[in-house]
């Protein structure tokens, strides 16, 4: 199981799972994978449904899935809190514990993509599924750890890895240099608590983010340095990637670097360092916001 617009990496099992269009090469893939709603509710059967109403009709919809496109065994379910490449969508707090129910039932284990959301990035909390109320039974992460250097890992409950018998080995696994900058970095956001820093500059930019008047903006969203605007054609929910594409130039232009993402590509997403400061803030917010207008 897996989510629609998710994406999971660039390997041939991770695009296999990837549910946005986009970034999968090929139809060609080495598992069977049924997708849930992903958190969207901008447009599609699920827009404009309260937080209770989408976690309920969520649920049935997995039950669904599951009696009517699954056979035998299903391994697992595998999603971001927050979607990354998906244009920063998230379900509701408290979805996957609702989802975890029913998962427990089947014997279907839960893995948790935090390689955009670990390590403090929500503001709120330091992994993404804790906003949850639920613990996975997997959890991958990436990137942030290494701070530019390449370096990855999984955790998992000691009953779950303890059942690979398999011989497995990564001829780059453990490298010592990156584990040890690994090592750095969380010292680093433990002891100046880039998580409450995460917290409260992003509370700014989302604020500042918001009061932006334009008729091209459908949705701000996000969580903590999680930020994300999708654009829109004035006085629809048509998406508009040229008029996106136009406001990455200009910040450029004007010394800002932001990305470009979601299903349509008219989304805007912004991940700015842990480390960002009030007035790096106010900075990158008056040049967007000029971009924009």
């Amino acid at each position: 199981l897996a989510m629609r617009n998710s994406y999971h990496g660039r390997s041939f099992a991770a695009l296999g799972v990837t549910g946005n269009r986009s970034w999968s090469a090929t139809s060609l893939t080495p598992v069977n994978v049924s997708y849930l709603h992903s958190g969207d509710r901008l447009r599609g059967v699920f827009a404009g449904l309260s937080d209770q109403d989408y976690i309920e009709r969520a649920v049935a919809d997995l039950r669904e899935v599951l009696a009517t496109t699954t056979a035998g065994d299903v391994a697992c379910l595998i999603a971001e809190p927050v979607q990354g490449v998906g244009g920063f969508v998230a379900p509701p707090d408290g979805y996957f514990k609702a989802i975890k129910e029913v998962l427990d039932e089947q014997g279907i284990l839960w893995v948790s993509d935090e390689v955009q959301t670990g390590w403090g990035r929500t503001g709120s909390h330091f992994w993404g599924y804790q906003a949850h109320d639920a613990t996975p039974d997997m959890l991958t992460f990436a990137k942030g750890v290494g701070n530019g250097f390449t370096l990855g890992g999984v955790v998992a409950r000691a009953q779950v890895m303890d059942s690979f018998a398999a011989t497995s080995f990564n001829t780059f696994g453990g490298n010592p240099v990156s584990a040890s900058a690994g090592s750095a970095v969380i010292d680093y956001l433990l002891s100046h608590d880039l998580q409450a820093n995460a917290a409260h500059v992003g509370g700014i930019l989302h604020a500042g983010l918001r009061a932006i008047d334009s008729d091209r903006i459908a949705e701000v969203r996000g969580k903590g340095l999680m930020l994300a605007i999708e654009f829109v054609k004035p006085g629809t929910l048509d998406p508009d990637p040229a008029f996106t594409l136009e406001v990455v130039e200009r910040c450029k232009a004007s010394g800002l670097l932001v990305g470009k993402g979601g299903l349509y590509g008219n989304v805007i997403r912004m991940g700015p360092p842990l480390t960002l400061t009030e007035a790096e803030a106010k900075e990158g917010l008056e040049v967007l916001a000029c971009a924009i207008m």
